[in-house]
């Protein structure tokens, strides 16, 4: 949680304006020596400085620096690393316009679908897909069964360019909670760290077992997600208050006979009941258990689900 949160937040510091090294003041590794300089260049290792008051250029071992300059030029070195993130980054060859399989380094399989003639100096959002139930297990294939793919099409990537991570939960038992929820907030981490992914346009949504994870995950990691939208799940009451904070819109079809529409209802009433205003609600007359189809071509739901964004991210 708290090194995804710092990703965050690096992301808020060293957005792509930094590229322009403004100069700054620089800070000894044992606070007693300060100047103003401009940045030239850095590594991970060293940096280069010019004085602004001798005009002199220096080399600094980055270890030389206060923790703050250290930060600074760790984000800097993430922006560039994140500008050529679909070229030449660690996932680079899965960024095809295709849906390419790939095990997180926790273990986690997924696919990962995103379009490599993005402009990569730019942020684009990320959809982050939960399947249900009967798509559980190790074939990493089943769980783009009642995926949004239509995100993916052309039209609507000319109009709201995104990423779509779709990650399979090993075991119908274990469900999108505990280890391996943590497993998919790590990968979403690394994936931010190394490809052009707003950060603050993180969107989570998932039906039947993948709508109670939205749930349960928007409520264990909360100031993560931008939005979610659980489609035939449910959640916990006793988490309304932490659930309020984020926009959702929830949907339900009103004869589904195997999540009981009432488990939506209640969640969406409790998180009202707790002052939540970002909280909408979509049932579907006469839709069963299989809303996907119904849910995810929706035009309003893509022109509500982009416009949402963080303005902060808040660290623990």
């Amino acid at each position: 949680m708290n090194a995804f949160l710092r990703l965050l937040a690096l992301g808020l510091l060293f957005s792509s304006a930094q590229a322009a090294n403004p100069p700054r003041e620089w800070t000894s590794s044992d606070g007693k020596s300060k100047f103003q300089g401009d940045l030239i260049e850095f590594t991970d290792k060293e940096v280069k400085i010019r004085h602004r008051s001798n005009f002199n250029q220096y080399r600094l071992p980055l270890d030389r620096l206060s923790k703050e300059d250290q930060d600074y030029i760790r984000g800097l070195l993430r922006e560039k690393r994140r500008d050529a993130g679909l070229k030449e980054g660690v996932y680079a060859e899965k960024v095809t316009g295709q849906f390419v399989k790939g095990v997180s380094k926790q273990g986690l399989n997924y696919q990962l679908w995103g379009n490599p003639k993005l402009d990569a100096t730019k942020r684009y959002p990320i959809v982050i897909w939960l399947h249900g139930s009967g798509q559980s297990g190790t074939d990493n294939e089943s769980q783009l069964g009642g995926s949004p793919k239509v995100l993916t099409t052309e039209d609507n990537q000319a109009e709201r360019p995104c990423f779509l991570l779709a990650p399979q939960c090993p075991s119908l038992e274990i469900g999108w909670k505990n280890e391996v929820a943590d497993k998919l907030l790590a990968l979403i981490a690394d994936l931010t760290d190394h490809l052009p992914i707003d950060e603050n346009r993180l969107y989570l949504t998932g039906s039947s077992m993948g709508g109670f994870g939205t749930f349960s995950i928007a409520a264990k990691y909360p100031q993560v997600f931008a939005a979610c939208v659980p489609l035939c799940g449910g959640g916990d009451v006793k988490s309304a208050e932490i659930l309020k904070q984020t926009p959702f819109w929830v949907f339900h079809g009103d004869k589904d006979d195997m999540v009981p529409v009432e488990r939506s209802r209640v969640i969406v009433e409790a998180v009202k009941q707790a002052g939540g205003e970002l909280m909408k609600y979509t049932e579907l007359e006469g839709a069963g258990h299989g809303i996907t189809g119904l849910v995810y071509p929706r035009t309003d739901l893509h022109e509500w689900l982009f416009q949402q964004k963080k303005t902060a991210a808040t660290p623990n």
